[in-house]
């Protein structure tokens, strides 16, 4: 990701430019499994290079980021940010625990993958559905390590050292809180919605939450 990019966190919120990723097809198969690539059927292997490069020209990212203060971290499991926004998990509470910012964040691969992978299914195509599905989680985490990038490079420019990654529905954050995290946007708008369910549309999306920790006084 660019200078440009990471400078354009200096905002209270952005929109990140992701580029769209190169799939690896190794990385498909990976995904399925196949531990051995050497051993993978040409026909499975000629299908994952047709999945990735198809997955490649569907995605269409887009990323919103937060960056805003940890007010209060209670060991109990209560959670504040900038004042007002409160969750509530114990493992958060850990994670945040030396952090005194926070960057929070929606991503999409958008819905033209999704759409061809519906079609497949109808196609009774099952292979290549569950091939091109596969090659989108694939550009999902490729998407996320590079989103991690650049927040740790605008954290360590400001002094700051990155936490793992956290978000609803992992460990004890209870996924119902998924549309209050998306609610600290306020009225900005995103390129995701949520269901009733409290799951994301389109389905290849993550959000999530980064700490920042200062960077002096650390072991």
């Amino acid at each position: 990701m660019s200078d440009a990019a990471v400078r354009g966190l200096a905002g209270r919120v952005s929109r990140l430019p992701l580029p769209a990723p190169a799939i690896p097809p190794d990385l498909v198969l990976r995904l399925q499994k196949y531990r051995d690539l050497g051993r993978v059927p040409p026909v499975v292997r000629e299908a994952a290079q047709v999945a990735a490069a198809d997955a490649s020209g569907l995605v269409e990212p887009a990323a919103v980021v937060w960056r805003g203060s940890v007010t209060a971290v209670d060991p109990g499991g209560l959670v504040t940010l900038d004042q007002v926004h409160c969750f509530h998990s114990r493992t958060l509470a850990r994670l945040l625990a030396e952090s005194t910012e926070a960057y929070v964040f929606v991503m999409t691969l958008g819905p033209a993958l999704e759409a061809r992978t519906q079609r497949l299914l109808e196609e009774k195509l099952y292979v290549e559905a569950v091939l091109l599905d596969t090659a989108a989680w694939a550009a999902i985490e490729l998407l996320r390590q590079a989103l991690k990038r650049c927040l740790a490079a605008e954290a360590r420019a400001r002094g700051h050292v990155l936490t793992a990654r956290l978000g609803p529905g992992h460990g004890d954050w209870a996924v119902d809180e998924q549309p209050r995290l998306l609610g600290i946007f306020d009225d900005v708008p995103l390129p995701v919605t949520v269901n009733e369910f409290a799951c994301m549309l389109p389905r290849k999306s993550v959000s999530g939450l980064f700490g920042a920790a200062p960077i002096q006084g650390r072991g």
